[in-house]
């Protein structure tokens, strides 16, 4: 990798990504890294619940894919969806947020501590470098990050680019 020539570290895994607590959308608490990323190829999606900009839309091309990747989702290939509003979006938000939304397996729905969900924000790169414009949680982005944990290989791909497009960046990812 590009990076690692440059003797910067290459990836996001283990050594960059923390592992806290947190409560998936059936109640369940459960560690962000070991549970959710270690070794899997993965989506995450930084979200709110009760978003009504561009999360839906991220969200709906996310349950496009669901429908596409099928009986992948859960064991080649894992959604996360990230809330970045953990004060409200308790298990029971995450629930009924999921269900709203036919959300499957595969699929976790997560939210946590509020500094353990920006420390999340941050290892992943879902954050403005302006603190002042990053602090506005009405500026967060419909970037999903895409992972290989496994091979240490991340990159981002626009949620609100046609679905194909999503698609076709999640296969690569799959291809390795």
């Amino acid at each position: 990798m590009l990076a690692a020539a440059c003797g910067k570290p290459s990836g996001v895994n283990a050594r960059h990504l923390p592992n806290p607590e947190v409560v998936d959308q059936h109640g369940r608490s459960i560690h962000f890294y070991d549970d959710l990323i270690a070794g899997k190829k993965v989506v995450v999606q930084f979200m709110y619940t009760r978003c009504n900009g561009i999360c839906p839309a991220a969200t709906a091309s996310l349950l496009e894919l669901q429908k596409r990747y099928g009986d992948c989702l859960g064991k080649d290939l894992h959604f996360v969806s990230i809330s970045l509003d953990p004060v409200r979006d308790d298990a029971a938000a995450l629930a009924a947020h999921a269900q709203s939304h036919g959300i499957g397996a595969g699929w976790s729905v997560v939210s946590g501590a509020p500094d353990d969900i920006d420390a999340l924000r941050f290892a992943l790169g879902g954050y403005d470098l302006d603190p002042a414009i990053d602090a506005e949680r009405s500026n967060h982005s419909a970037m999903l990050v895409l992972g290989d944990d496994a091979k240490d290989r991340w990159t981002m791909v626009n949620g609100l680019s046609p679905v194909p497009a999503i698609a076709r960046a999640i296969d690569r990812l799959r291809k390795g």
